[in-house]
């Protein structure tokens, strides 16, 4: 079964916030090896009419935001509830299981609240949701240590990055590991 990094970006950080984007990549952790991706900009007014709603404060950050990320969100904007239909079918598909994402109480947790407003169960269990900061600081890892490519906030390009780093993460985990016995 596959490891899926995703990352949302929205227009606010608690359960039941509009998103504006979604995108996510198949990877193997140790590695970094990366394959088939999805990414979906989503409609505003969509998710306004199943009650999401707008934190004027994450809006106005989004204004003092690189250009080129605000303008990404404009383009090819879909329904909410084409994009969650189409994800689930696409995590379904590339043999999803472990679904990662950066901070145990955001994306995962804004995704189930979106799924929920929607009446649509998603495609993993609970107990496969993976957080990249405690990879991070199992390892010892500083993010911002690992260079970065793409746009940040877009969330295909963050989805990437994310995966860079646990590749890291783990890496630093490989050292040789003091025995059990060594340990007690």
């Amino acid at each position: 079964m596959a490891h899926i990094m995703f990352d949302l970006e929205t227009f606010g950080t608690k359960p039941g916030s509009v998103l504006r984007s979604i995108g996510a990549v198949v990877f193997a952790p140790a590695t970094g090896q990366t394959g088939a991706t999805f990414y979906s900009n989503i409609d505003r007014a969509s998710c306004e009419s199943v009650g999401l709603t707008v934190d004027a404060g994450t809006e106005a950050w989004w204004k003092k935001q690189a250009i080129e990320a605000q303008n990404a969100l404009l383009q090819d904007c879909r329904p909410i509830a084409d994009v969650v239909r189409d994800f689930h079918a696409w995590f379904r598909t590339n043999g999803g299981n472990e679904i990662w994402c950066q901070g145990a109480n955001f994306d995962s947790v804004l995704w189930q609240s979106v799924a929920d407003a929607l009446r649509q169960p998603i495609p993993w269990k609970f107990w496969n949701v993976r957080d990249t900061r405690t990879a991070y600081d199992c390892f010892g890892l500083n993010p911002n240590a690992i260079g970065r490519a793409g746009t940040y906030h877009n969330a295909l390009d963050d989805s990437l990055h994310q995966v860079r780093c646990v590749a890291a993460a783990y890496a630093r985990g490989r050292v040789p590991a003091p025995s059990l016995e060594d340990m007690l």
